[in-house]
Parts: structure tokens; C-alpha cells; sequence
């Protein structure tokens, strides 16, 4: 994907972004603002989700500062993967959180090493939503229990 900026008149104005699906008209709106960034990439703080058309499972977490930053994101429960973690005060305080109900769940992927590896879920930095707010957090994890393959078959 070629290196492209994202175009806007105003704040409130729709903009474009140059996706892997093609340009995108995007709702100011609709922007996630992480507030400490994401791993390796505590710069960028605003992103979009996209997903390609009729495959509403796996989407594109996009930086809208740098189009060339996106990563493959799954919520858990579509895969039927029960998923939890604990917020801290510091970490619910930067969520604005109100209702745990508003909080979505997302997990990166990645391709292992080889193509017989499968794809990777990562589930010890996983992305947390405030779906009302459109705030997100990338969480920390030291350990957890179990791991996941997804493997295409």
C-alpha cells in the first residue's frame, strides 16, 4: 500500500483515507481516540475501524495520521473465545469509563512464522473500546492462561 494522507476541510467535515480497500469517506465522528497510542506506536492516536465488504469479522484497526499503520483486529466472541481482563483505576479514568457494557473487546493477529503456523491472536495486548465514547486503550498484559490458534483451513 502506497504511503497517503488523510484529507480534511474542517473537524467536522467527512474525510478521506486511503485504506486497503481503496479510499474511504470517514465520519469525524467515527475516529477512536487512543489517548497513549498503541505498542510501538504511541505517536499516532487517532484510528478508524474499517472491514472489507460482506466479511464483518476481521477488521483494520487504520491510523488516520499514518495509513500505512493498521492492524488486523477480531473481537474474541466471534470466534467463540471467552475473553476478560481487569482495568485498573488509571486505565478505566483514560477509558472514561461509566458502564462496562460499553467496553468492546478486540485482539490483534498476526501471521507465525511459517504458513502451516496459523494466525496468531494476541491475546496479552489486547484493545479496549469505550464504544459511547470512541475512546481505546491498549492493555498490558503480563500472563495469561491458555492460547489461541485460528487456523484457515
Amino acid at each position: 500500500m502506497s504511503t497517503a494522507e488523510a484529507i480534511t476541510n474542517n473537524g467536522d467535515s467527512p474525510m478521506q483515507i486511503n485504506t486497503r480497500f481503496g479510499a474511504q469517506e470517514v465520519d469525524p465522528a467515527s475516529i477512536i481516540d487512543f489517548p497513549l497510542g498503541l505498542a510501538g506506536f504511541e505517536e499516532l492516536h487517532q484510528f478508524k475501524l474499517f472491514h472489507e465488504e460482506g466479511k464483518p469479522t476481521v477488521f483494520y484497526l487504520q491510523s488516520v495520521d499514518d495509513p500505512d499503520v493498521q492492524f488486523p483486529v477480531v473481537n474474541p466472541d466471534a470466534y467463540q473465545v471467552s475473553y476478560e481482563c481487569v482495568l485498573n483505576d488509571d486505565e478505566a479514568a483514560t477509558l472514561q469509563l461509566d458502564d462496562p457494557a460499553e467496553i468492546a473487546v478486540l485482539v490483534t493477529l498476526a501471521h507465525g512464522g511459517n504458513r502451516d503456523s496459523g494466525i496468531h491472536a494476541n491475546f496479552m495486548g489486547p484493545i479496549l473500546l469505550n464504544t459511547g465514547k470512541r475512546i481505546g486503550l491498549q492493555k498490558h498484559l503480563n500472563q495469561v492462561s491458555g492460547s489461541v490458534v485460528i487456523r484457515a483451513e
